[in-house]
């Protein structure tokens, strides 16, 4: 069967939904300050073959960077001595999660990994958020764009098809916007059905309208400086892509990264030929709304190259 080992056991203990975890949910009232779910051990069994376990990285500062990894569970008879197989995991720091991340990751197609993915994630995430409402803050998350760098890459191909943000600075066209005011930091409420693709596309059209191109040479110098991040050639004239095509291209290249983040669906369908934005969907799963995009948010090399360093903020609603 395709149908990987993590997807038949986890899942099934798991219940992977877009319901809160019960682990999670506890008792709710209006107090903005939460107990943490950690309250009394540093292990929360979510069922009788898992367990979550948040390792402190700041003594026993419980609010600072931690992690959260989903294990499976132990008995007395097992050795102590040796390493528990991490599943999946999910950073914080403060009331800021980010790097969720499927470890047992086994062979197969695209969906088998996604549903592995959310089937271990999404409890996790449930008492990730939890814990990180502690202190009365709204809980964020910083979601990374892998693939950003291929899809624009791929739309300069397409001589900007797929994408109006491309298509608009590709053809000389100042983009038109549907809102009127700048709402990148704004997270709107959801509306009645079929609104969140509206909201998607006036989402995509308010960041174009945020490039200011003054001249021609304004526009020839920010789509070099896209198609050098995207494909990591550097312009012509330089040796490297370095913090000046960066700089150049920054307000384009947001842009482009928020309308990617936008290609985001929930539940997601691995069968649109856009992969790299599990992380997104997760969060939205969980009523995470992306509210900017965060330039160089990580210079790590490896991220660079597939995403020229942008990730999504998101704010959970």
């Amino acid at each position: 069967s395709s149908r990987s080992f993590l997807r038949n056991t986890y899942k099934r203990n798991i219940h992977a939904s877009h319901k809160t975890h019960q682990a999670a949910a506890g008792k709710r009232n209006k107090d903005l300050f939460t107990p943490s779910p950690f309250k009394r051990s540093d292990k929360i069994n979510i069922d009788d073959k898992f367990t979550v376990q948040r390792d402190l990285r700041e003594g026993d500062n419980t609010y600072g960077i931690r992690r959260y990894l989903l294990l499976p569970r132990t008995n007395d008879n097992d050795d102590p001595t040796l390493k528990p197989t991490i599943i999946a995991s999910i950073n914080a720091n403060k009331n800021i999660l980010f790097g969720a991340q499927l470890h047992a990751k086994q062979s197969g197609s695209d969906e088998d990994y996604i549903a592995d993915y959310f089937a271990a994630c999404e409890p996790l995430l449930d008492i990730a958020k939890e814990d990180a409402s502690i202190n009365g803050q709204q809980v964020q998350a910083l979601a990374a764009l892998n693939g950003l760098c291929s899809w624009v890459t791929e739309c300069l191909d397409r001589d900007g098809e797929g994408s109006e943000v491309l298509s608009s600075l590709l053809h000389g066209e100042q983009p038109n916007t549907l809102l009127d005011n700048d709402k990148e930091e704004q997270v709107e409420n959801r509306g009645a059905s079929g609104s969140s693709n509206r909201r998607a596309r006036q989402n995509v059209k308010s960041q174009s309208a945020k490039i200011i191109l003054n001249n021609e040479s304004d526009r020839i110098l920010m789509l070099d400086a896209i198609r050098a991040i995207a494909t990591g050639i550097p312009r012509p004239g330089h040796s490297v892509v370095g913090q000046g095509t960066y700089r150049d291209g920054a307000e384009g290249w947001k842009s482009l990264a928020w309308e990617y983040s936008n290609l985001a669906t929930v539940p997601v369908d691995a069968s649109n030929g856009v992969t790299g934005l599990e992380e997104v969907s997760l969060y939205k799963s969980r009523d995470g709304e992306v509210a900017k995009i965060e330039h160089l948010a990580s210079v790590e090399v490896g991220y660079l190259k597939i995403a020229g360093g942008a990730m999504a903020r998101m704010f959970f609603v």
